[in-house]
């Protein structure tokens, strides 16, 4: 069977043309909603022009002049993305990051308190992120430049990951290219000035990527991929299954026997990283907790007559009890529900993964919540930025996918991730946040040379 017409990437084209599709179907929609700014589309039009200059230039071995036009452009983003955001407060996990760094800072406790329950958490939120932004902050204090900084060397740290990835699959430039667009992306430079852990997931996944397909044999890579599972599972433990699924998809390309051993030597350590984190809650709770307290809270956000996916707010009937028991009785709701509405769940469930995998205006609404007095006007100029580039994406991706150049590697690594989504991510809540990390493999299928000898050979093309 030919690369151009294989399962794998027929069934990845056809599905992100669905998904483009989509978008273009709800653009009439969000249109009616802020209106049509023309300066929004020459925000656009002006954006799309410097990513693909970018582009361009990464084609041949960059000058001086262009590398310290790209340097000027990734800054410019970046600095009016925090001045917007500059001395206003981010609705959501943010700011709960925020505090709970804070509360590290100057209490040395690790909970925050939560007004819709009247609850102080304990382990209401995966303990990694916010001990690293309290050791930044303890620093540099949280300032919004302090945390533009901060997620800006986060997502500088996951370009470089994309540029290894793509250099290991057969194509550096491709990497670069698709670095450059990354640090440029509005949906990454949006968030970057907030204490968003999004970021911060996505090179977590590129780390867990390279670990799978590194060279490394023995412990050596066990303890290497082991670690990075358990660091995800302890900054988003939703996605911890992908570790094992990656794995899985990439069999043909590492052998069988070679994933089975890898991954069996990787749980112990996985395990010792988690390790800290269970006792902790032990002591805490005198149960057994293993990733956080808020599993059955995301499941009923997730999955109740009025949900939509994103976050809403809890039922009365949750406040003042305590932590364990606000997640169990959340879950139960939930499950409740499903049960009475076996239909709606299903028609939810199909609803929350395509529109959060097919739209992108989460950044623009958590803006427009923040600037409640400019907010219309921001979100009129912003949302084509948004809304327009992931559509781009995932219509040129679609046309990527079934490019005899691209590594079935990298078409194995995107199945990876969708299988996440689809398997343990919808089921809770799920917008547009949650498959962040799938942009930059996206990425890097756009940035894919069209006529190229693909260097992952060692994988037969599925």
């Amino acid at each position: 069977m030919s690369a151009g017409r294989s399962p794998l990437r027929f069934g990845m084209r056809a599905a992100l043309a669905l998904l483009f599709l989509y978008a273009l179907a709800s653009l009439p929609g969000f249109g009616a909603r802020w209106g049509w700014s023309a300066g929004g589309m020459l925000l656009f039009v002006g954006w799309a022009g410097a990513a693909a200059a970018g582009v361009r230039a990464l084609t041949r071995r960059p000058g001086p002049a262009s590398l310290i036009g790209m340097a000027l452009v990734i800054v410019a983003l970046r600095f009016g993305s925090a001045l917007v955001a500059a001395g206003r407060i981010s609705p959501g996990d943010p700011h709960a990051y925020v505090e709970l760094a804070r509360n590290l800072v100057l209490h040395g406790d690790f909970g925050v308190y939560e007004s819709y329950l009247n609850l102080y958490c304990r382990a209401f939120y995966p303990p990694l992120y916010p001990l690293l932004l309290a050791g930044w902050g303890a620093v540099l204090g949280f300032s919004t430049w302090s945390l533009l900084v901060f997620g800006t060397l986060i997502d500088g740290a996951a370009a470089m990951l994309i540029a290894l990835l793509g250099a290991r699959l057969g194509s550096g430039a491709a990497g670069c290219r698709a670095a450059w667009l990354y640090l440029v992306w509005p949906s990454v430079v949006f968030s970057a000035p907030l204490a968003a852990k999004e970021g911060f997931c996505a090179l977590l996944v590129l780390a867990l990527a390279l670990a799978w397909l590194s060279e490394r044999r023995g412990w050596r890579g066990a303890i290497v991929l082991g670690g990075i599972a358990g660091l995800l599972a302890l900054t988003q433990p939703g996605q911890a299954p992908l570790a094992a699924l990656m794995g899985l998809v990439l069999w043909r390309r590492i052998g069988f026997a070679a994933v089975l051993r890898r991954g069996l030597m990787a749980v112990p350590v996985a395990v010792l990283v988690m390790l800290p984190w269970w006792l902790r809650n032990a002591l805490v709770f005198g149960t057994f907790v293993p990733l956080t307290s808020a599993g059955g809270l995301s499941l009923w956000v997730g999955n109740n007559a009025h949900a939509t996916g994103n976050w809403m707010e809890y039922p009365p009937e949750l406040r003042d009890l305590p932590e364990i028991t606000v997640g169990k009785r959340a879950g139960a709701l939930a499950v409740e529900w499903i049960g009475r509405d076996p239909l709606g769940f299903a028609r939810l469930t199909l609803t929350k993964f395509v529109r959060a995998c097919a739209v992108s205006v989460f950044g623009v609404v958590r803006l427009e919540a923040m600037s409640p007095t400019i907010g219309g006007s921001l979100a009129a100029l912003l949302w084509p930025l948004s809304y327009l580039s992931h559509a781009g994406l995932l219509a040129l991706a679609a046309w990527r996918a079934c490019g005899r150049a691209v590594p079935g590697t990298l078409l194995l690594l995107i199945a990876a991730c969708v299988l996440q989504l689809a398997l343990f991510g919808i089921w809770f809540e799920f917008g547009e946040r949650h498959r962040d990390f799938v942009t930059p493999f996206l990425l890097l299928l756009l940035c894919w040379p069209l006529a190229q000898t693909a260097v992952g050979k060692a994988a037969p093309t599925p």
